[in-house]
């Protein structure tokens, strides 16, 4: 029984604690993800400049 409640106590305190480098209301705009593919390389300026103008409607 006070190795359930230790077991208890450690999960509430994880979960309470939390993950400071995961943050959950600061989510990537499709425009910094399309951003972030074209500066490493996986789709090319002709490629970057037509997605975007898809993003913004044009």
């Amino acid at each position: 029984m006070f190795f359930g409640w230790i077991l208890v106590i450690a999960v509430v305190y994880l979960l309470v604690k939390g993950d400071t480098k995961v943050n959950f209301t600061q989510k990537e705009s499709p425009e910094q993800k399309l951003k972030e593919r074209y500066i490493n390389g996986e789709i090319d300026e002709e490629t970057y400049l037509r997605m975007k103008s898809v993003i913004h409607g044009k």
